[in-house]
């Protein structure tokens, strides 16, 4: 590798470090369920996506987001609102199984100060019929965690969530839905 190669890929890792604040990686489980999320931070706004599968209800999901953030992470709450594009593959027995929809929303995590290592997190995202598309009505999604500090960077937690959609001919399915345990890593 040439010296200008070596440059400009030194150049580009120092700007993307000092662009990306804090960015943070997850998954969660359960016998039936996975999820995976990822938030690329960069001071007052993120850029998100996940993936989740259902083995039980036969239907997996994916967004890609941007959000707005509270950039003062020194106080108990954090909290940020913005919009995913959702794409849903369900098992329907129809021709067109992929739905899309786009959701806004937002999520919170309070730390309780007088145990720093223990927060409460929530999400909520709602992607109403104006803005769903191909056979979906409308849907949203939900989420619930405890969550534990285990160590600088890293945070076990205890979640309770749910997807729930609705078709344009009044079917509906709930997935991914109720207790799991997980983990986030911050990078």
């Amino acid at each position: 590798m040439n010296l200008t190669h070596k440059t400009l890929l030194l150049t580009a890792g120092i700007l993307g470090s000092s662009i990306v604040s804090a960015s943070t990686a997850g998954v969660s489980l359960t016998n039936d369920t996975v999820k995976g999320d990822v938030n690329l931070s960069m001071g007052s706004f993120g850029i998100n996506a996940g993936v989740t599968h259902d083995k039980d209800e036969s239907t997996s999901t994916a967004h890609v987001g941007l959000s707005v953030e509270d950039s003062d992470s020194s106080g108990p709450l954090q909290v940020g609102i913005g919009v995913r594009l959702y794409a849903i593959d369900a098992d329907l027995e129809k021709e067109d199984d992929v739905s899309m929809g786009l959701s806004l929303g937002g999520w919170y995590r309070y730390t309780i100060p007088e145990a720093n290592r223990v927060s409460i997190y929530g999400s909520l995202y709602y992607s109403p019929e104006v803005l769903s598309f191909t056979n979906l009505n409308h849907m949203y999604t939900y989420e619930f965690r405890a969550e534990y500090m285990t160590m600088k960077n890293a945070r076990a937690y205890i979640r309770y969530g749910k997807t729930v959609i609705i078709y344009d001919d009044k079917s509906r399915k709930e997935v991914n839905k109720g207790l799991s345990v997980g983990a986030t890593v911050d990078f």
